[in-house]
């Protein structure tokens, strides 16, 4: 669901002006800021699932974790980087120094001042360091417990409300609030898995300060943009719309599927493809935009492109996920060990969110 929303919002940025109606779908994608609906969604399922992977000594379990990230996100990544590099840049005659696609190439074009092949590659950014806080936290404490996810979350807040990245590129100024999202999803899974944290298992009363300490979190995320919200209606404007519907409706988004019975396996087997899908559904727009404009084809309504782009965008995927993302991700499990597989099998069968988000 998340995903389809990031491509419907893009797909009406980019095909609007090829359409015969349907403006509606546009209007509706921009007000709300489907994109960014999609993308809190996500970085709240990056909070809530990663904390479940980091279970053992220290040392061991960080190169597990590192190995594992590593083969889930990049060789697909890198493959998109590619296509990217030649079907946005190359064919259009647009040509790239080397210096841009070896920071895309890392993950890390916004951080070196170079920017992105495709415009969706900062989120990858925001997980990159998602992962590295966390690992941090996890050799701080020995374990991801919730005082860890409290802790994470008060320094990346902190981080935001005092406007320490302001001056800093694309998406980095709000670094810090983005990451408090993901924390807050952490701290959800430690409340989910509250019967293992000692510090406030022990009793009833250590149960509800946890709780507490939650709805805390929750209020302090939902705050600024709930205030957002509240300026859309008396300063109308894209920004307000972007941090205040963006955000909540995505916060919801993830609350809803949180709660809904048991994922359909037909929706799940959707879902295994969601990341490739969203790194590479920029091409396939981008290459329908090409195609109606180079062969004059009629127009047609904006309802279609958007159905279209989806349907192509998740077969791709679906092709993608069985020849690269899945033999990568068996590699990086063999290559993580025996004990860190048992670590993901034991998060994957506990009740993890619904892979449709």
């Amino acid at each position: 669901m998340a995903c389809f929303l990031v491509i419907w919002q893009h797909v009406s940025e980019s095909l609007l002006p090829l359409s015969s109606g349907g403006k509606w779908a546009s209007d509706t994608a921009n007000y709300f800021d489907f994109g960014r609906i999609g993308v809190v969604a996500f970085f709240c399922i990056s909070g809530f699932v990663i904390p479940r992977t980091l279970e053992g000594g220290r040392l061991p379990t960080l190169r597990s974790f590192a190995v594992n990230r590593f083969f889930r996100l990049y060789p697909i990544y890198w493959v998109a980087v590619a296509i990217g590099v030649y079907s946005l840049w190359l064919v259009t005659g647009r040509q790239l120094p080397a210096t841009t696609i070896l920071a895309n190439t890392g993950m890390v074009a916004t951080f070196v001042g170079e920017p992105h092949v495709m415009g969706l590659f900062w989120t990858l950014e925001v997980e990159l360091v998602f992962y590295f806080a966390t690992a941090l936290l996890y050799l701080s404490f020995g374990k991801y417990k919730l005082i860890a996810a409290l802790v994470g979350f008060s320094v990346c807040y902190k981080l935001w409300q005092l406007d320490l990245l302001k001056d800093f590129p694309g998406n980095l100024p709000i670094l810090g609030y983005l990451l408090a999202i993901m924390f807050t999803g952490s701290a959800m899974r430690c409340i989910y898995d509250l019967e293992k944290e000692p510090l406030f298992s022990r009793s009833e009363n250590g149960k509800k300060a946890a709780r507490i300490l939650f709805a805390l979190m929750v209020y302090l995320v939902a705050k600024p943009v709930i205030e957002a919200i509240e300026k859309s209606f008396t300063e109308a404007g894209p920004v307000w719309n972007r941090y205040g519907w963006g955000h909540t409706l995505g916060l919801v988004l993830f609350a809803i599927f949180f709660f809904l019975p048991k994922t359909p396996q037909w929706l799940s087997s959707i879902g295994r493809s969601t990341y490739s899908a969203y790194l590479l559904h920029a091409v396939v727009f981008t290459l329908m935009a090409r195609l109606w404009k180079t062969h004059e084809l009629p127009k047609t309504r904006l309802e279609f492109f958007i159905v279209a782009a989806t349907a192509i965008t998740f077969g791709i995927a679906a092709l993608s996920y069985k020849y690269i993302e899945k033999p990568s991700i068996r590699l990086g499990k063999r290559l993580a060990g025996k004990k860190y597989q048992a670590t993901l099998a034991s998060s994957s069968s506990a009740g993890t969110v619904p892979p449709a988000l």
